[in-house]
């Protein structure tokens, strides 16, 4: 695969990023479990060489899984941030050993890199301690997926990989073939619809919110029809008449958002468990709702609005 045309690093992994599962088990830390608070467990995944290039994980001590990491060489394991951070603080992780099973025969792994955090199982998981084996030195490893880096689109290679993969294996079907981002994307799927259907109904509010409004102030302005007669006989300039109805609207506006502000942020406390990348009380969010509340205020009012201030006046006084 790595001398494809386009194809700038190649690897491969037990566990498929974003796929939802995982590896877990104690971490046994210099031959011991290590001394922290709660369960001292890991996450684990057995990969190939240049794992971290590819999915581009940003090397913070050390280096790579290599070509050389074979199963007859030292045994070797590379960690993230926040394993090095809760199992080995304030000390150089390099050179300590990791083990997957705890006894004096199991087999103990060096660390020979550090890497950043990164998602694994979905887009919304928390930070745990990750360990990174190479796949050559981790008995009983049944399948492995290939991941490939390209330089362009990442489909536009498929029917090349398709052929590449035949030669290797013709009996050998590839398993729905995508791209990191779409199987990312899948981990997401459920909260996808639920926004689709909170945008649904949102703009079903919208259009109700909208409609009551007009409905509401068109028939208050025919209700005051002989009154605002008598104010523009009066002297009254369509520019106040227009305004006194605005108003109304408007005071309107005002009530229902000091009524519906602690409503929604109560509300959104309950949905939390499905917000990503937002909290229920984000205040850029909460002044876009009540700016988008205005507007429609605005829009709804401004035909009754408009209508009101082009009443003539001998009209409406022979209406009363």
């Amino acid at each position: 695969m790595r001398v494809l045309p386009g194809i700038e690093a190649a690897t491969v992994t037990r566990e498929r990023l974003g796929a939802g599962w995982s590896s877990n088990t104690t971490a046994y830390v210099d031959g011991e479990k290590p001394k922290v608070s709660g369960y001292p467990g890991m996450r684990w995944n057995a990969v190939g060489p240049d794992y971290c290039r590819v999915f581009r994980i940003p090397l913070l001590l050390g280096r790579d899984i290599a070509e050389t990491d074979t199963a007859e060489s030292q045994p070797v394991v590379i960690v993230n941030q926040t394993f090095a951070n809760r199992y080995l603080p304030a000390t150089n992780a390099i050179g300590h050993l990791v083990s997957i099973e705890s006894g004096p025969n199991a087999r103990r792994y060096t660390i020979v890199g550090v890497v950043a955090n990164s998602k694994y199982t979905e887009v919304r998981e928390d930070t745990r301690p990750m360990a990174y084996f190479p796949y050559t030195q981790v008995p009983n490893i049944l399948s492995m997926t290939v991941e490939l880096r390209t330089a362009g689109e990442p489909m536009a290679f498929l029917p090349e990989v398709r052929r590449t993969m035949r030669g290797i294996a013709p009996d050998m079907a590839m398993l729905h073939p995508e791209t990191q981002v779409d199987q990312f994307s899948e981990s997401i799927s459920g909260d996808r619809l639920f926004a689709r259907l909170a945008m649904f109904f949102g703009g079903l509010a919208v259009i109700l919110v909208a409609t009551g409004l007009y409905g509401t102030l068109a028939y208050r302005v025919a209700r005051r029809t002989p009154e605002i007669g008598v104010r523009m006989a009066l002297g009254a300039q369509q520019g106040q008449v227009l305004w006194m109805v605005m108003r109304e609207s408007l005071l309107l506006f005002l009530i229902g958002s000091v009524v519906g502000l602690p409503a929604a942020y109560g509300v959104g406390q309950l949905l939390k468990a499905s917000l990503f990348g937002l909290e229920p009380g984000d205040p850029l969010t909460l002044l876009g709702a009540i700016l988008g509340i205005a507007l429609i205020t605005l829009a709804a009012s401004f035909l009754p609005a408009r209508r009101a201030s082009a009443v003539d006046p001998m009209l409406a006084l022979r209406a009363e």
